[in-house]
Parts: C-alpha cells; sequence; structure tokens
C-alpha cells in the first residue's frame, strides 16, 4: 500500500513544487515508483515537467470535481520523467466554487486516490499556498504533510496557520493526519540570518525537522527551464546530491518506524 504525501506551506516561493519534483524523482532513482498531483491553479509542477496545461484534456480539476473521471483518465507519462504525474490547469481555480455545494466535498480527492493507492509507493500532492478547499482536499486525503520553510523572514508565520489547518483536519476529517517532517529550504550559507532562522526552524519543531537541508542554488532554479528533475539535468550538483539525501532520509524513517 502506498503513502499519500501533501507538500503544503501557506506562503508562497518555499520550494514545495521544487520539492515534490526533485524528491519523486530521487525516490525513483532509488526503486520507488511515484505520483505526483498538482493540485495548485497556477500549474508550476506541470509546466516544470514539459506538460503543456493548455493541451490538457484531463487535467486534477476533471478529476476533483467531475465523479466519473478517474486517476488513470489523468495520469500524464513522459519520457524525461520518471515518475507519473495528474497534471493542472487553469480551470483549477474554479473547482472549489464547483465544490461548494457537493456532499463530502472535502473528500473528493481522497475517494479517487484510494482506488490507486496500492499502485505507487509514494503519491505526493503539490498544494497551493492557500489554505481553502483545494487544500483541505489534499490533507483530507494524505497521510502526511511535509512542509518545506524557507529559511527567510516571516516564514513560521505561515507554518502556523498551516498546523491550525491540520489540526483542525485532524479533528473532522482525517485523524491519522501526521507531520512527515520539516523541510528547511532555500538556505544562504553566505548569511547569517538564514543559519537563525534555520536554529529557529529547530527550535520550533525538534524532532520533526529533517536534518536534510535544501540550500539555495542556482541549478535548482533552473528547473522549469530544462522541463525536469535536476538529477536529470545537473546529475552531479550539490541541488540533486541534496534531494538524494533528504529521499534516503524520508525511507529511513520509513524503515525505523516499520521495526
Amino acid at each position: 500500500m502506498g503513502k499519500i504525501i501533501a507538500v503544503a506551506q501557506h506562503k508562497g516561493g518555499t520550494g514545495k513544487t521544487t520539492t515534490c519534483i526533485n524528491l519523486a524523482a530521487s525516490l525513483c532513482d532509488l526503486g520507488k515508483t511515484v505520483l505526483i498531483v498538482d493540485l495548485d491553479p497556477q500549474a508550476s509542477c506541470t509546466v516544470s515537467t514539459g506538460i503543456k496545461p493548455s493541451e490538457l484534456q484531463k487535467s486534477s480539476h476533471d478529476l476533483l470535481v467531475d465523479s466519473q473521471v478517474s486517476v488513470r483518465d489523468t495520469v500524464v507519462t513522459r519520457e524525461e520523467v520518471a515518475f507519473h504525474i495528474v497534471p493542472s490547469n487553469v480551470d483549477l481555480a474554479m473547482a472549489e466554487s464547483e465544490l461548494v455545494g457537493k456532499v463530502g466535498r472535502e473528500k473528493a480527492l481522497q475517494k479517487k486516490l484510494a482506488a490507486i493507492k496500492g499502485g505507487y509507493d509514494y503519491i505526493f500532492v503539490d498544494c497551493p499556498p492557500t489554505l481553502g478547499l483545494l487544500v483541505i482536499n489534499a490533507l483530507a486525503a494524505a497521510d502526511s504533510v511535509l512542509i518545506p520553510v524557507q529559511c527567510e523572514p516571516l516564514t513560521l508565520y505561515g507554518v502556523n496557520h498551516l498546523l491550525q489547518i491540520i489540526n483542525l483536519i485532524r479533528e473532522e476529517v482525517n485523524p491519522n493526519l501526521k507531520i512527515e517532517g520539516v523541510l528547511r529550504t532555500m538556505y544562504d550559507r553566505r548569511t547569517k540570518l538564514s543559519q537563525e532562522i534555520s536554529e529557529s526552524i529547530e527550535q520550533t519543531f525538534g524532532a520533526l525537522v529533517f536534518s536534510t537541508i535544501i540550500y539555495r542554488h542556482v541549478k535548482l532554479a533552473e528547473g522549469p527551464v530544462h522541463e525536469m528533475p535536476i538529477n536529470s539535468y545537473a546529475t552531479k550538483s550539490a541541488g540533486a546530491a541534496e534531494y538524494r539525501d533528504l529521499a534516503k532520509e524520508l525511507l529511513s524513517h520509513e524503515e525505523q518506524k516499520a521495526g
């Protein structure tokens, strides 16, 4: 049985999409089967893997709002990318208003992913930087939440709001939802501020913080241009190595829990 991990943060620009793509690719390199569900109307994950939103026959919007559409109807594969993806487009922006009047609207995604969960080792849901119905659907469907936290000022403010939503989801919809871990991203080695914020994150979240840190790299920022994960276009780069380390750390956590 696979594991569903929502990658979520209330604040934008924290590395959610970068983490989804590169962690998924690194897990594939380690022999795991992975699906990414792009649940952001901005479709950054979709575009960054070389899929054109305007040319989609079916998208994550259809998956959420149409009871007849299955995950298999929406999955796209590319030879250049080892994982599968349920792509997004601008139509997804309308999903919240279309779901509002429906019974069980917060579990629309959960029902669809449950049908294919056993076909993948990991399913990552790339969430939008909001706390609306799309994120609620992701958290209702997920086994755990991975929270990227940028090593810059004000980043913890967004995390606190997300934690409130996670607690609410546990109480009302998904009592088994766990925090997979807090990932420090965009750490700038040149500044003392990044170090101070990193230490603050460790003090706040303790054992929940991944030991792996994703530093600020130009190669990582080039991902959308190359339309593929960093391990494909810059295999020996520091950014690729960091996401490989994160994948190994994630698997190690799983082994410890199983043991």
